[in-house]
């Protein structure tokens, strides 16, 4: 009753700023932006920027991905940290005084609420891994579907839209690994995984099991059942699974292709694809019309 609604109006704001029939590329002019905006709201930092947001999540990014243990990215984390660490102090404020439905609010006016340090962690986490998500699904969704036309068409038709949603995430893993701390003695195919060990999940690989997946190499719009592993699985399993679902597979797809029913991709070969721990598209530009 209060999100729903939210996360519409804000994605009809976004697309309202759009031009008609001229090539847009959607990375910098809607993924990327709204996917911020709608976390901002969520998570409690409304005041944050579009621009601080996205900032703020590619240099996490970049720092937890920084196994070189090269200087720079980490001083870029110090600064991030120390901006995220003022505004996420300044709304916790805000939400005492007046509680919201926001992530923030709740764990502030909680009955017995965590320590500081841990609601703020929490925050950036979400900060870090939940603009990258819903802005590459975004992306690779529609990629998906400009490349297998008549998909889109049948999608179109029978309102597929989380059907097309869960392929995508599937296809490409916006989030492609995540290591996990074995707690005990595990045994897989006959490979021993001592406890303590760190070991490494490869999303990317699992949803394109042989096993389980016909042609998982291909983007299939219209797989059901599809039992992808995109969002984790377990005590881990993605926090804003449900948060992706709804803004990108229930609420812009549709809206977006409502808006600009004739939008193509006229060159699906100038979009660039990057990354392995966090994989989409670089660029999407579409004629929309």
């Amino acid at each position: 009753s209060v999100w729903a609604p939210l996360y519409a109006k804000l994605a009809a704001a976004y697309l309202d700023r759009l031009p008609r029939g001229e090539v847009v590329d959607l990375f910098p002019a809607l993924a990327g932006p709204l996917a911020a905006r709608i976390l901002a709201h969520a998570m409690g930092v409304p005041d944050a920027s579009d621009e601080d947001m996205q900032r703020w999540s590619q240099t996490l990014i970049d720092g937890a991905g920084n196994f070189g243990w090269t200087p720079g990215p980490f001083e870029a984390t110090d600064i991030a940290n120390g901006e995220m660490d003022k505004c996420i102090r300044a709304n916790a404020e805000r939400v005492r005084a007046e509680p919201d439905s926001s992530a923030l609010s709740f764990m502030v006016n909680a009955k017995n609420p965590i320590p500081e340090s841990q609601i703020i962690a929490n925050v950036k986490i979400a900060i870090g891994g939940g603009i990258n998500e819903p802005r590459d699904a975004l992306l690779t969704i529609l990629y998906g579907l400009f490349t297998n036309p008549d998909q889109l068409e049948a999608v179109r038709a029978g309102g597929k839209w989380r059907a097309a949603f869960e392929e995508g995430v599937r296809w490409v893993a916006p989030i492609q690994a995540s290591s996990r701390l074995v707690m005990e003695d595990t045994e897989i195919r006959g490979c021993f995984i001592p406890k303590g060990d760190t070991v490494m999940t490869i999303q990317a690989s699992a949803n394109r099991d042989e096993d389980v997946f016909e042609d998982g190499e291909n983007y299939n719009g219209l797989r059901e059942p599809n039992p992808h592993q995109a969002f984790g699985n377990g005590p881990h399993h993605c926090a804003g699974a449900h948060l992706s679902r709804r803004t990108v597979g229930d609420i812009l797809l549709p809206m977006l292709f409502e808006r600009f029913p004739n939008m193509t991709l006229p060159d699906p070969a100038s979009v660039r694809w990057h990354g392995f721990g966090f994989r989409g598209p670089l660029n999407l530009p579409l004629l929309l019309q």
